[in-house]
Formats: structure tokens, sequence, C-alpha cells
């Protein structure tokens, strides 16, 4: 017997988020032609819902207005009702996303869409509760407003749809923009970021916390050209901040979506691949950086994490971990003074409390784990050995998770995405070259072989998802964009030639799908994907960068890295086509004013040769990336058997026998030379840091403020109490 009341047409589906509607009362479809006519056909309002599986928002919806059964009587009466998973279809989710903010000046998740037969937005939002509170009307209020307006208000409905489609036209890019000045704008982006930027806890603005990791990079490529110590000392304050606080997950590594306050302490508790992708490249550009050990740390936990826990058995990558556990968010993630009691004892639930700020009872009953005091600091306090206090943490930290892994555990959308893969690939394969782990270089390899195998189809179009052993789902642009840079990172970490061949059909194949011949830049959608009610850019970046961005860049490169000038014009006049809105609003565009810093910056050239077998070969490749330079091509030639293909190695070879490297940089070209520290001498070095910036945050505040007082009052209760103190 169905133990299931209802089931609808998405038990039909592989996306994870579909399926968990599947037994809902509501009549939902799938985004296609089916739903599109029945709602033609029947002359009914169409509902569309775009969520994720991770989306705690969408959970609650789900559980107060989908799975009750008026409401569902409600919407399948009056609308034809369609679940979309953005994950699954970004370029619907853009559309829709783009038409929410012209009605309300904002958007999020889920959307709560209400558009006509055609698939015309008139009316919607975001997530709204079953009856009015928080500011927002109840659902089943909402319906009958959206339903009305349908039918009986047909000429403003028609003035709606229209305000809106025409908001969706405007035009993103444009040919006849003049050369965009990289670095004034740059330089303004900076400014800007510096009025926002909070001095004390790092982060921009006051209230919630998000990574933002293009921001940081930009900021990177600041102080690389500027040498601008404010630059370096926003990324040191945020990033040590961010990995110290709740926002990180201290017992089993891997960053949450978002903080939801302003000192980085409690998450919004989903973990997204794309976040923790672009946040492991960042704290690796950061090590080479700086040199400080927290930047190659924070990494491989990130590492060890996806490997543990959101890797396929065949190699690739999954999406993501809900942020709810048994229908509250975080659970999984929260810690008692009682839980530390039992699992370490009073001493050691002690120590563990100090330095991961779990308060008492009477405080708080949901910890969330982060860096309250410094390990110095215990260490003084307490009387106890550095490296006793080390062991101590460090095997606690170890019982936690054992012990954690016992509850229930998060959601996890194993479904494969190949753009999200490809950022996640190019953080491996950084990891690789600058922190030395030959499991990262073996794990990019993996994933790479994956997408290329399963996602790259014999007619040449890239696919989007896998999922339950079945691609599908033509690639959106960040797909084709992504996988590339990716590609490109792993010729770069293996100096295998095939990623190259595959780089440059990939690129072909891209920019006949996406790029705009007429006004520059690409489209999101290809030519052979669904056409929709507009045709988007996005130049501007959101949770990940934009895809136009990580586009141009890569063209760029594999442009200057095959001398092949077609891929240059076109990732440079793309950068110009996006001229007027990155001046109208440079901090939005970070990515494309990184490629734009990319084009507008002398390249350093390094061609190596000779054995990967030769320890002098594994020293200069060293030497060249342990300083963070992010305008440098670099390639392999093998006793001139890669020239043919790569243009800048011809005539460069081995020395009387002996592995060699060539530079060429600020406009000069150098002799060869055949060492590591031969080759450090040669490069132009990174900016000095001048001001002493790795400390501040070390030092806790002083011991007898009033706060500090008080924890220790409790603390010392706690443990009068547990008979550890007499």
């Amino acid at each position: 017997m169905n133990e299931f009341q209802h089931t609808n047409r998405l038990v039909k589906e592989s996306s994870p988020y579909l399926l968990q509607h599947k037994h809902n009362p509501v009549d939902w479809y799938p985004w296609g032609d089916e739903a599109h006519e029945l709602a033609k056909a029947e002359d009914k309002p169409i509902f569309l819902s775009i969520g994720y599986s991770a989306c705690h928002w969408c959970h609650v919806m789900a559980r107060e207005s989908f799975e009750c059964a008026e409401t569902a009587r409600i919407m399948n009466e009056k609308f034809i009702n369609i679940k979309v998973d953005r994950e699954e279809r970004p370029d619907i989710d853009a559309v829709y996303m783009k038409a929410i903010i012209s009605l309300l000046g904002q958007g999020g998740w889920p959307i709560s869409l209400f558009l006509t037969p055609d698939c015309k937005p008139y009316f919607g939002g975001t997530y709204y509760p079953p009856a009015s509170k928080f500011n927002r009307p109840g659902f089943s209020q909402v319906l009958e407003e959206a339903f009305t307006l349908y039918k009986d208000q047909k000429g403003q409905l028609g003035i709606r749809t229209q305000k809106i489609l025409e908001k969706l036209h405007i035009p993103e890019s444009s040919s006849e923009s003049d050369l965009i000045s990289a670095h004034r704008l740059i330089d303004e982006t900076v400014r800007i970021m510096e009025e926002r930027f909070d001095d004390e806890e790092g982060g921009f603005g006051s209230g919630m916390k998000f990574p933002e990791p293009m921001n940081y990079t930009i900021l990177l490529r600041h102080w690389v050209r500027t040498g601008a110590d404010k630059s370096i000392q926003m990324l040191d304050k945020t990033l040590t901040k961010m990995a110290e606080g709740g926002m990180y997950d201290q017992l089993g590594g891997g960053f949450h979506r978002y903080s939801t306050d302003k000192y980085w302490r409690m998450p919004h508790f989903e973990k997204m691949l794309y976040d923790n992708a672009l946040l492991a490249k960042l704290y690796v550009d950061m090590a080479q950086a700086t040199k400080q050990d927290i930047y190659s740390d924070v990494p491989r936990d990130i590492f060890k994490y996806i490997l543990c826990e959101m890797t396929s058995p065949e190699g690739a990558f999954y999406s993501g971990q809900d942020a709810d556990t048994d229908g509250e968010e975080g659970r999984y993630y929260f810690w008692e003074m009682k839980d530390l009691l039992d699992l370490l004892g009073p001493r050691n639930a002690k120590l563990m409390a100090r330095h991961f700020g779990v308060a008492s009872k009477g405080t708080s009953q949901k910890n969330v784990l982060y860096i309250k005091e410094s390990i110095e600091n215990i260490v003084k306090l307490e009387g106890i050995a550095i490296f006793e206090l080390d062991h101590i943490l460090r095997t606690s930290k170890e019982i936690l998770l054992q012990a954690r892994k016992k509850r229930t555990r998060p959601f996890t959308d194993k479904k494969i995405i190949t753009g999200w893969n490809g950022l996640m690939i190019t953080a491996f394969a950084s990891g690789y070259m600058v922190l030395h782990g030959k499991n990262y270089l073996e794990a990019a390899i993996r994933a790479g072989e994956f997408l290329w195998t399963n996602m790259w189809t014999e007619n040449g179009i890239l696919l989007r998802i896998y999922s339950n052993g079945e691609s599908k789902i033509n690639g959106c642009l960040e797909d084709y964009a992504y996988f590339l840079e990716a590609l490109i990172t792993l010729y770069e970490a293996s100096f295998d030639l095939v990623w190259i061949e595959r780089a440059k059909q990939l690129t072909d194949k891209m920019i006949g799908e996406f790029y705009d011949e007429n006004d520059g830049g690409f489209f999101m959608s290809g030519h052979s994907s669904e056409v929709l009610i507009a045709r988007l850019k996005n130049a501007a970046d959101e949770a990940i960068p934009s895809a136009n961005a990580i586009a141009i860049l890569s063209l760029l490169k594999l442009g200057h890295l095959l001398g092949n000038k077609r891929y240059i014009d076109i990732g440079s006049s793309s950068v110009n086509a996006f001229k007027k809105r990155i001046d109208k609003s440079p901090a939005a565009h970070t990515g494309i004013l990184a490629a734009a810093d990319f084009m507008s910056c002398s390249k350093t050239e390094v061609v190596f040769t000779g054995s990967f077998d030769d320890p002098v070969f594994e020293d200069m490749r060293d030497a060249l990336h342990q300083d963070y330079r992010p305008n440098k091509i670099f390639a392999w030639n093998e006793n001139n058997q890669d020239s043919h293909l790569i243009p800048l190695v011809e005539g460069k070879s081995t020395v009387n026998g002996v592995s060699s490297v060539y530079v060429c940089q600020e406009e000069t070209c150098h002799p060869p030379v055949n060492s590591g520290k031969a080759l450090a001498r040669l490069l132009k070095p990174p900016p000095e840091i001048r001001l002493n910036i790795f400390n501040y945050d070390k030092q806790i505040k002083d011991t007898e403020t009033e706060e500090q007082g008080k924890f220790l009052g409790v603390m010392d209760q706690i443990f009068r109490h547990s008979g550890l103190k007499k």
C-alpha cells in the first residue's frame, strides 16, 4: 500500500529539489511544453515556483503551503503550477529573478511568480507565509489576488507585463562603447569598498555578511599593482574573521552560505559547492600573497571536506548540502555545554569551550563553534604547555566530529553540475600548484575526465546536469566558462596537452553558441537551448562570478597561450562592450574588472623545459608559484614537441640537457636559468607588506573586560558543579 496520499508528475524527475515535492497535494508540472500548452488551452495563469534543494525558506514554504491540502486545492483549481530547480535551469532562474527584482526592487528564493499562459510575468514575490506576517501577505491571499488580476483586469495585466518585459530587454552591452579604463575603475571600486568596509569585523556593511570572493580577488589584484596596504588589510581582516567564525565549520571544514550577523558567528547553514570552490581558491591565492599558515590550512580543510563528503564514486563533485536537519535549520551543527562535558570530560571540555565560545545553558543551548579565544591566550591564562593544549584541541575536535557524524546528517544534493565542478577543479588544481598535495591534482584530473566523458557530447554540446546516471540539459554560459577555466588550470597543473586541446574545442563552441557578434559579450543561453521570453547576458557578479567575466578572462589567457588573436580580440571587445554598465556600477562588476586588469597589465611569460622527474624542474616550478602573480602565462616544452599548439614555447629547450626556464616580463626576455633561486631572482617581486597586519586579530580583549569576566565567571560555576574545582 502506498504510504503517500498524493503523487504528482515530479515523481518522474531526477532533480533532488523537484523530487522533494513529488508527494505534495499540489498538481506540480516540471517546466516544459505540457504545462505551457495546458495553460493556454484552459486559459489559466501559471504559478511558477523556483528554488533549490538546500534552500531553507524553500523548505519552509513547502511545509506551510505546498503540503497544505486547502492551499493546494486553490492552486490546482485556478493555476497551472510549475516547479523549477534553479540549479538545473539558471537561464530560467535569471530571467524570472530579474522580473522579481523589477517588481519588488530585490529578489531571493523561493521565487513565487505568476505568469500569463505565454510565460510573461505579471505578479509575485519570494517567500510568502501561509497567513499574513513578517509584513508579508498570506499565500492564500496572494493566490486570490493573482487570479483576480488575470481574470478580471486584463487591461492592467497587459500594462504590467509590458513594463516588466521592457526592463528585461534593456540592452546589457554595446559595440559603441569606448575603451574601458581598467585601472581607474578598479581604483574607484576599491575606494567604494573602503567606504563600506567593517574595520572591526571585516566584510562589507554592518549586518549580514556574505563571502563575495570576487570582491576580494579584485583587492588582491589591486594590491599586486599598487602595493596598497589598505587592500591587503581588508583581505586579511575579512578572511581571518571568516575562518575563525561560525560561518566556517570548525570541525568538518568548509564554509556555510553566509553569516546572519556581522561577526561571522551564526551562519545560514547550507553548504554549497560553488562557495567552497571559490573560497578555497581565494585562500590559496592569499597563501601565495602572505605566506601565512591560516591561508594554507583553510583550503586544505575545505579540500578534505569535499573529498570526504561531496565527491561521487566517479570522482565528480556534488552540488550542496542542506541547511535543515529534521526540519530545523542548523541542528546538525549545534552544541550544548552538556555535550562537551559528556564527550570530553570536565578539563578538556573547559578548554574547548573557552577556545570555541561554547556558553553555558543559561546563555544559549544552540552554540555554533567559532574561535573565541586564541591558543596563545588560553596557554597563558590556564598555565598549560602549548603543545599539550594543541594536542587536546585536536583530539577533542576529532571526538566531537565523530559524535556529530552519528547525528542525522543534512541532505546532500548529489546532482553534478558541470559549471560548479569546473570551479572546484580549478580550486583543486590551484591547490596542487601552491600547497603540493598530489591528491589534489588527482582529484582535479578525475573530475575533469568525468566531465569530458559524460558531459561533452559527440556532436560538441556541453551538458549541464548529471543525475542518476543520466546527462541532460544543454549547458549555459557558466558551464562552458567555468569548465574552460578548469581545463586551462588543469594544463597549468599537469602540463598535459590534452587539456589544452579540449579547451580549444570548448572555446570554439562557446563562441559559436553564446557570443553576441553585434554588441559583444556572451549571452547566458546558447543558440541550441530553449528560447525564453528574454535572452540575458548578466555581466554583474552574484553569489558566483559573472559567467561573462570567467569566459572573457579564460579567452584572454588561452589566446595569449596559443597565440590566437581571435580569442584575444573577442575577449577584449567583450570587456569594452560592458563599459557603460561598469562605469555606472564598478563594484558590481569586479569579475569583468579582473579580466580588464589582465588585459591591461604586462604579462609574465614563463616556459619550462626538461623532465618532470628532474628535481630541478620541480624546484623551478615551485619558485614560480611561491608568490601571487595573477597575470602570468606559463607552459612546458618537452624537446620542442609542443610548439605546434603553443607557439610561446617555440625555440625554447633544455640547455646542455639541463632543465631550464625562460622568462619574459615587462617587454624584456631574459636568458634561460636552471634553478629555482635563479628564477625567483628574475621574477618581479610582489609588493612588500610594510605593516605588521597579521597579529591584530590574534590578540584577545583585555581579561578585565566585562564580557570576558562574565564568561569566566559562568565557566567557573559550571566546573565547580562538575567536580573539577573544589
